[in-house]
């Protein structure tokens, strides 16, 4: 009963201080998340009255605060919108969260972290707050320009992606942080175990829920009042929550995102949304201040130097990212910049997955260091930061274009109207040239998935114990240099070489389609652009590729020097049997185009009546018959008995073959009929039936 009224009593102040900041914030026309945070550093444990210091308490506040904050950005996704949106934002998502895991991975290092740290702040970092975004923008009056939307719509797709990254480093947190030593091998292993449950968990609660959530909040609202409707709604976000979290070890962000996602797709959104916004931001404030109350002022002091540098080199990398992204994507270059402008803060899935990093494996933390702390200082500078940078985003942009040469201004120019020649010009059957290309990309996704079959299945035969037995004698021969690794790369390598040039030839055909086709018959001036995206689109794949094959020979060897060697001879193996590959690929390219081309089939050999099972026979017609003074049309023989009529002699001698729907018959005629015993047995006995 105490826990209890603890808890009520913590969950009041924090109500009470959530009114008092938007109240103060909201006059001065401040962001509302900076002051949520500071408020809750204001009443937590580290600094002040301690109004609230029961951990289980914030805890609480902090599972309650995300779960309705995912939920309510959840409502805000469509997947319809998603899908309309295509790779004009998608692509920029998917860039900027991969660069900027790569991006903070090296600010990390710079720093002189660990790896692990490296990789975790990299993580922290990846993500933009689509919150934070939206209000900063609607504060601006910039909600309804084309960059704001696709600014809130690159945000959204990085929040899934988000997502999926919290809910992998949830399940594998204890193999990384649990003091076990585990190997890599054993994690990538609990990957990909994770990566199955994410899939199915996604997969099967989309479709289900799509199939039946909409409807029943439809049913919902047509028929009861808000109460019911707001009920209804939590009650299905705190189901699939729980489910994720206690049935299937899965964060409960993941659930309760995808609870508000399924909802957004019911007709009856609108009022959905209007009846859980108080919840929902109640609950958002919440979090924000459990964010606060688990913040150490000495901390922040200690490191602020360490949260300034990281939040200058957020900024300038997402600026970076989304800038080159969006450009590469056809945005006009100060539309482009807003966008990555606009993107300059970190999400409220960074202090998710810095609580993971801090409280993971049992009590062992993936880190010593104050990951916490410094992804709090970070976005707080960052929040605070964002709308003035917007504000002078076009004062930005002036002083920044004034630096680049005319040259390039041109080439960005010709490069958008490439762009749009690639959607619209027609190719090869019809189809355009993006199509095209999306078909190709369709054959090179199967060709890398067989390239990685092929690794896999000799990673398996170097565990049979002999072979490992025989693979640990080559290792042990040369201190320097392990030889059965070395040996195993080989091998891999040789049997997926046909693989890598196919590869090779599919990402030649992709630049193809990309770099030639959209400038024929172009104005000129068009052509200047395509030398720059040959070259950039050539060099871009093939390093990629050679990334994925060191990726791939990195489960046998691990020293980088070794990697690039087994690189560069598989390169020149390739290069060498160029002729042998061409012709196996022509080879097995038209053996798969016969054996799905309907119209390559041979021409089947015609089969002979007498090779069937059916006869012919002779009936003549009785002086009263019933079918006497109808035509083979009314009569339709064929459809009641199943024979046919291929011949008709009246008595004067007349004889008609191939008889047509019109032809008379009369008592006294002989028909000539063809069937098998069973159709023939019903013919003559319609047709000798008396009138």
């Amino acid at each position: 009963m105490a826990e209890g009224v603890t808890f009520f009593a913590d969950l009041s102040i924090v109500v009470t201080v959530a009114a008092l900041v938007g109240l103060l914030f909201s006059r001065w026309n401040l962001p509302l998340t900076v002051g949520y945070i500071l408020a809750g550093m204001i009443v937590g444990p580290s600094l002040g009255p301690a109004l609230i210091k029961n951990e289980a308490s914030i805890r609480m506040l902090s599972d309650l605060g995300v779960m309705f904050l995912m939920f309510s950005i959840g409502l805000g996704f469509s997947f319809r919108k998603v899908r309309q949106l295509g790779g004009a934002v998608v692509f920029p998502a998917v860039w900027d969260v991969a660069f900027m895991v790569i991006g903070g991975f090296c600010v990390g290092r710079v720093l002189g972290w660990g790896p692990l740290e490296c990789f975790l702040l990299g993580l922290i970092l990846c993500d933009s707050s689509t919150s934070i975004a939206a209000k900063t923008l609607e504060s601006l009056g910039w909600l309804g320009r084309r960059f704001a939307d696709s600014t809130f719509a690159i945000a959204l797709i990085e929040d899934v992606l988000a997502i999926l990254l919290i809910a992998v480093l949830n399940g594998v947190t204890g193999g990384l942080g649990g003091g076990n030593g585990a190997d890599w091998g054993s994690l990538m292993l609990d990957i990909g175990k994770q990566l199955g449950v994410l899939a199915l968990f996604l997969v099967g609660v989309t479709v289900i829920g799509i199939l039946a959530a909409p409807r029943l909040m439809n049913y919902v609202t047509e028929r009861f009042g808000d109460e019911i409707v707001l009920m209804t709604a939590l009650g299905i976000c705190c189901a699939v929550s729980c489910l994720a979290q206690n049935g299937l070890n899965l964060s409960l962000v993941v659930g309760a995102f995808l609870a508000g996602a399924i909802l957004s797709e019911a007709r009856s959104r609108t009022r959905v949304g209007r009846v859980v916004s108080p919840v929902t931001n109640l609950f958002g404030a919440v979090f924000f201040i459990s964010v606060g109350l688990q913040v150490d002022p000495a901390a922040l002091w200690a490191n602020a130097g360490t949260i300034v540098f990281i939040t200058l080199a957020m900024i300038a990398l997402k600026l970076v990212n989304n800038t080159v992204a969006c450009l590469l994507v056809g945005e006009e270059p100060r539309d482009a910049f807003k966008v990555g402008l606009g993107m300059g803060q970190v999400a409220e899935f960074s202090f998710i997955i810095a609580g993971i990093a801090i409280g993971s494996g049992g009590g062992h933390p993936l880190t010593e260091r104050p990951l916490y702390q410094i992804a709090v200082g970070v976005a707080l500078l960052c929040t605070a930061t964002n709308p003035y940078l917007l504000r002078a985003s076009d004062r930005l942009y002036a002083l920044v274009g004034r630096a680049f040469p005319p040259r390039l201004h041109d080439l960005l120019h010709w490069y958008r109207r490439w762009i749009a020649n690639l959607a619209t010009r027609q190719s090869e059957g019809g189809q355009s040239a993006l199509a095209h290309i999306r078909g190709h990309v369709v054959i090179l996704g199967l060709q890398l998935a067989m390239i990685l079959i092929v690794f896999a299945a000799v990673y398996l035969v170097a565990t049979i114990p002999a072979v490992d037995e025989v693979i640990r004698r080559l290792d042990g021969l040369i201190r320097f240099l392990p030889l059965g690794g070395v040996a195993c790369a080989v091998a891999a390598l040789i049997l997926s070489a046909p693989g890598l040039w196919a590869a090779g030839h599919t990402w030649s055909e992709i630049v193809r389609h990309a770099a030639e086709e959209p400038f024929a018959g172009e104005v000129h001036g068009l052509h200047r652009v395509r030398g720059f995206v040959k070259t950039l689109l050539k060099v871009v794949g093939w390093t990629l590729l050679a990334v994925y094959v060191a990726m791939l020979c990195s489960g046998f060897v691990s020293a980088s020097w070794l990697l690039a060697l087994l690189i560069l001879a598989a390169g020149f193996y390739v290069v060498r049997y160029n002729g042998r590959f061409r012709v196996q690929y022509k080879e097995s390219h038209e053996t798969l185009r016969e054996a799905f081309d309907v119209n390559a089939l041979p021409p089947e050999e015609p089969v002979s009546i007498s090779a069937l099972a059916v006869h012919t026979e002779t009936v003549t017609l009785p002086a009263r018959a019933a079918v006497g003074g109808k035509t083979l049309g009314e009569l339709d023989l064929r459809k009641q008995t199943g024979a046919a009529v291929i011949s008709v002699s009246s008595r004067q001698g007349g004889l008609n073959v191939s008889p047509g729907r019109d032809t008379l018959l009369r008592p006294g005629d002989s028909l000539i009929l063809v069937g098998s015993d069973a159709e023939l047995e019903k013919a003559l006995a319609l047709l000798t039936q008396r009138a």
